[in-house]
Parts: C-alpha cells; structure tokens; sequence
C-alpha cells in the first residue's frame, strides 16, 4: 500500500532525472590561457572588453585578470573558436566536443570543416598573431610615381615641343613657311589640320607644289 502511495512521486522523480540528464551529461567547459610572446607582452596590455566566442558568439566568455577564460554549458558539437580584441588578433582555432572530451585543432579560413588540421595542445593557450591596424600608412613622396603621372608626361611633351618648334620653324625655308603660315585658320577659335600640315611638311608637298607652280 505504501508502495501504491509513493508511485506518483516516484515516476515524478523519474521524468525530472531524465529531463536533466542531456544537460548535466553532455556539458562540457571549454577553458584556456592567453598567453604573452613578442606581440602580447604582458596580459594587461588586453582590453577588459577582450572575448572569446564560440559559433560567432552563441556561447562566450570574457577573460579574467590573469588570462584564463571559461566557457561554460558547452554542448557536444563542432564549434570555430574566435578571439574578438580591437587591438590584438589570434588565430581561429576549430573546437571538437564529444564524449572523449574538448579536442582543439589548427584551421584556416578557407578549408573545409571536414579536413581536420594539426591538434593542439588542452587547455588551450592562445598567443597573439600581430596588432591589429585599422589604418593604411600614407604613402611618401616618390619620384616614380611623379613621372609616371599622365598629366606630368603631358606638360613634358608640351615643353620638349616648345623647345623644338623654333628649330624646325628655322629650318623651314620662306616658300615652306609661308604656305604654314596660309594653313593657320583665320578664325582663333578654329583648330588647324595639324596631320595634314606635318604630312606635308614632312613628305616635302610644299616643295613638290613650287616645283609644280614654276613648271607651269
């Protein structure tokens, strides 16, 4: 009869104990250090704001004042381990949770979940990869970068031509220039056919049609 009484109560504490069991077995604690090197030389240097995410920040946890960080009621699964600091970068480390306990491996952005990479040691001790910069250096004066300007090369070319269209004009003689001096639009606002004047400059048309005007 106490038997029959103390039944409810009994299939009560059964249903709760099995409710609970996934989460008081199948929880883990991911744990670790960060440590110093040449770019992290002393733990204070991190900022309180300084945290570790698992999954993109489904599970986190802050660092604490000697570096050590726990991340709690961590299920079994695959998860990415990331750092978030606005002054310092580490690498992305894949955390694998299952019954054989908290297993860290080497990854890479860009490699498939599946290929796993070199194991690393548990507790994990992250080490800080270089600073991060947020800023591109401005650039100094060079010389190349000058020259190689097209606007440079064009004022270059217009100097050189300055220079040498007094010595071609020199060369000219009276009848050649006079027929350049024809060509030159009356109007100062009307381009001159400068082709068809260097054409005929150059091929001695000018000569051809005084040869021609004293034949006739």
């Amino acid at each position: 009869m106490n038997f029959i009484h103390q039944f409810p109560t009994f299939v009560f504490i059964l249903f709760f104990s099995i409710s609970i069991l996934p989460i008081t077995t199948f929880s883990y604690e991911i744990e670790g250090k960060f440590a110093v090197n040449f770019v992290l030389q002393d733990i204070s240097q991190l900022e309180p704001t300084t945290k570790v995410i698992l999954d993109g920040g489904k599970y986190s946890a802050l660092i604490l004042k000697n570096g050590n960080f726990v991340i709690n009621n961590v299920p079994q699964g695959s998860y990415l381990l990331e750092v978030l600091s606005r002054k310092y970068i580490y690498p992305k480390i894949r955390v694998d949770v299952d019954s054989r306990g908290v297993r860290p491996s080497v990854t890479s952005t860009g490699s498939e979940w599946n290929n796993l990479g070199p194991s690393l040691s548990y507790p994990l001790e992250l080490y800080a990869r270089s600073t991060a910069d947020y800023f591109m250096p401005r650039e100094g004066f060079s010389i190349t970068s000058l020259l190689a300007n097209p606007y440079i090369i064009m004022m270059g070319i217009s100097v050189v031509f300055l220079i040498l269209m007094p010595k071609m004009m020199a060369g000219l003689d009276q009848e050649a220039l006079q027929e350049l001096q024809q060509n030159q639009p009356t109007n100062p606002l009307e381009m001159p056919d400068i082709s068809s004047t260097l054409a005929n400059f150059l091929t001695g048309g000018s000569n051809e049609k005084t040869s021609n005007n004293k034949r006739n």
